[in-house]
């Protein structure tokens, strides 16, 4: 149990009793392998390293074997050896080899940092200590690796015995914490699950560092306010230590919008990681850890915010964040890119919890494909294959969640994707216009432009346009869009925006289009059977707005809406997309005989999904799909499609055209208002096309 009374907690622990109790089981086995004379590798921090030789020695001893540590240190009682501590590290080796004694154990605790790989490969040391090692197969070597410093493994291969003495297991922290540390923060019980999500992957010997610094401070008051939290954040500084950043980005307060992405991530992460922490039963918390995704990946167009929602899951798990991204993973020697991943993740167990985010994970994690044979390909399925067995290498109760983000995300590997890796994924799709209102509000207020609800809302739906890139707008976009109008506030001595001035700097965003009255009266119709169609299909409510300026993009008016996406499309529904996109045309082939050159982006959207019913979806009367595999119409098949996705555009046209010839007067209304006012709202067009006729 997590939960204990505090006097049943240990009065004094030294950084000896620590290391014994937290790490009984690995010490062990690795005495039981020496007593069979079996060379151990122990994985373990170098601040650990010297604790652990004293308690083997000692526990060795009583076994009747004698221990000698090959460190390279001077002997104060013998003349000084020329050198340095490296190469006086490889003579007392190879001497003590030549002398040897029966049962005699030789620990080796800097054996990692010498033969650490290089640039140009293992150093000269390192040749002759693997040449010694693997000359003497009987020798009984206790070997040390830290996480930093890897073994080659053909050094490591001379170890049949390996074992790991990394971080605190959650069963153990209530042998490793004094009594009068555990009062700093609770008063007569504590559930140590509190404590134990900051130090897990914290060694026994820094742990104890940590606790003395605690143990000097006052006792845990309940009448003082934030004495407790002020306690832990400061914990928590201890723990993510060494440069390490915690983020300061909060989902709810820095992340306006996307109520249903915030929806996906609480429920199926930070929901389970706070029903952990009120839990104190070590079986009913691991149950829930082994339900949780400990991969994630936020894919979806650039700017909208993939690495935001990345930093909000940090800094709501009090969390260091790691943000790396391919070029800093990726080395042109060889082995050093696994290593570096390796180092990444040691890192981020370290200072659990800990998010690491791989930006742009495609680039480093791209499908793999058996026919690349060249070095390039080779390297990157190295990085891909360290980096899955990094993710599989995971404590459950060590909490590191690994975060990728991606534009396309059907270029990852098939491997990432499966249970147990990023078997969660989340799409963070370009903002809606209530994400835009919401992302908008967030910015006046941290800019301090002062923009009020209404032009908010005017501003949320003028940004319903393409961008000058032809994207639709994202937070980054909207972002850039208030600090412009920050700076025109500026340059123009204004601290407000009122409507003039709001509709001043609209008109400076880009260069509006001069019509002719003729020409303008075109425009306006083509929107105005655009909005008509919206009440043939019985979608009115979609409609948020319609206007004839166009804000510097390449159309010279537009409907907005706010379809919602749904599921799945019907036939039906598909044949409203159609129609919706052929409105325009055939209000200007209805009023004035002839259709202009502004209908073409109409055509091409009303032409792919007619060819989309044909060919993919089996919607033209045969049964069958007749495309690539991805895809693309099989060119073979579309003589005899072609007839059918005639068919299909032509019946949907001729039931706009009834619709807009019984509805003329309406156009007509919404024409000459449009053309009055430049822009309309959903009520104004409601009230004129209230009674549409059917």
């Amino acid at each position: 149990m997590l939960e204990i009374t505090l006097n049943e907690l240990p009065r004094k622990i030294s950084p000896f009793d620590a290391v014994e109790q937290c790490y009984q089981e690995q010490l062990r086995f690795v005495c039981a392998r020496l007593k069979e004379e079996v060379s151990v590798l122990v994985r373990c921090e170098k601040q650990v390293i010297p604790y652990l030789q004293t308690i083997l020695k000692r526990r060795m001893a009583t076994e009747g074997k004698t221990t000698v540590i090959i460190d390279g240190r001077e002997n104060p009682d013998a003349p000084q050896t020329p050198g340095t501590r490296l190469s006086r590290i490889v003579s007392q080796l190879r001497d003590l080899v030549n002398n040897t004694e029966a049962n005699k154990i030789f620990f080796l605790p800097y054996l990692d940092i010498i033969t650490s790989t290089t640039q140009g490969g293992l150093t000269m040391e390192a040749r002759e200590i693997m040449t010694i090692i693997h000359e003497n197969p009987m020798l009984s070597l206790v070997a040390f690796e830290d996480p930093d410093f890897t073994l080659p493994e053909l050094i490591a291969q001379a170890f049949p015995a390996r074992c790991e003495m990394l971080g605190i297991a959650r069963n153990r922290i209530s042998s490793i914490i004094a009594e009068n540390e555990a009062r700093k923060f609770a008063v007569d019980k504590i559930n140590l699950m509190g404590i134990f999500k900051f130090v897990s992957g914290l060694n026994p010997v820094r742990f104890r560092e940590i606790m003395g610094i605690f143990a000097r401070k006052a006792d845990f008051d309940p009448s003082i306010k934030d004495m407790h939290s002020n306690y832990m954040r400061e914990l928590r500084e201890y723990t993510a230590c060494g440069g390490v950043s915690l983020s300061e980005i909060e989902l709810e307060k820095d992340i306006a919008g996307y109520a249903s992405v915030k929806k996906q991530i609480h429920e199926n992460i930070l929901n389970m990681l706070q029903a952990t922490a009120a839990l104190n039963d070590e079986n009913e918390i691991r149950k829930i850890e082994s339900i949780i995704p400990r991969g994630l990946i936020f894919h979806g167009p650039p700017g909208t915010g993939k690495t935001l929602f990345a930093k909000g899951i940090a800094e709501a798990l009090n969390a260091a964040i790691y943000i790396v991204s391919g070029p800093e993973l990726k080395s042109k020697w060889l082995g050093e890119s696994e290593a570096n991943i390796r180092r990444l993740f040691a890192r981020a167990r370290a200072t659990a919890p800990s998010v690491i985010v791989f930006d742009e994970l495609d680039s480093i994690a791209g499908a793999r494909s058996a026919s690349s044979a060249d070095a390039a390909s080779q390297a990157a399925h190295s990085i891909v294959n360290q980096l899955l067995t990094e993710m599989d290498g995971f404590r459950k109760e060590q909490m590191v969640l690994v975060v990728g983000t991606t534009n396309f995300v059907e270029s990852l590997d098939p491997a990432f994707l499966r249970p147990g890796r990023f078997e969660y994924q989340i799409e963070i799709p370009y903002p809606e216009w209530e994400d835009r209102k919401a992302i908008l509000s967030l910015y006046n207020t941290k800019f301090e432009t002062s923009l009020d609800e209404t032009q908010i809302d005017k501003l949320a739906s003028w940004t319903g346009r393409a961008t000058n890139t032809g994207t639709p707008h994202t937070g980054d976009h909207l972002n850039a869009l208030i600090k412009g109008l920050k700076r025109y506030l500026i340059n123009n001595k204004k601290n407000t925006a009122d409507e003039e001035t709001l509709q001043s700097w609209l008109g400076t965003m880009a260069q509006e289009a001069k019509l002719s009255n003729e020409e303008e009266k075109v425009v306006a119709t083509h929107e105005a059977g655009h909005a008509l169609m919206f009440y043939l299909y019985k979608r009115q409510e979609e409609i948020t707005r319609i206007t004839l300026e166009s804000g510097g993009t390449d159309s010279l008016g537009f409907v907005e809406s706010m379809a919602k996406r749904p599921y799945f499309y019907t036939e039906s529904r598909l044949r409203s997309e159609i129609g919706i996109s052929l409105g325009g045309y055939a209000a200007e082939k209805v009023f004035f005989g002839e259709v202009s050159t502004g209908a073409s982006q109409d055509l091409r959207k009303a032409t792919a999904i007619a060819t989309d019913m044909a060919t993919v979806y089996g919607m033209a009367g045969t049964p069958r799909e007749f495309t690539f595999q991805d895809h693309r119409p099989d060119p073979y098949y579309l003589p005899q499609l072609s007839p059918h996705i005639n068919r299909i555009i032509s019946e949907v046209y001729q039931e706009v055209c009834s619709f807009i010839e019984k509805n003329r007067d309406k156009i007509d209304e919404l024409v000459v208002k449009l053309q009055k006012q430049r822009t309309l709202n959903a009520q104004n067009i409601e009230e004129l096309y209230r009674s549409a006729s059917l």
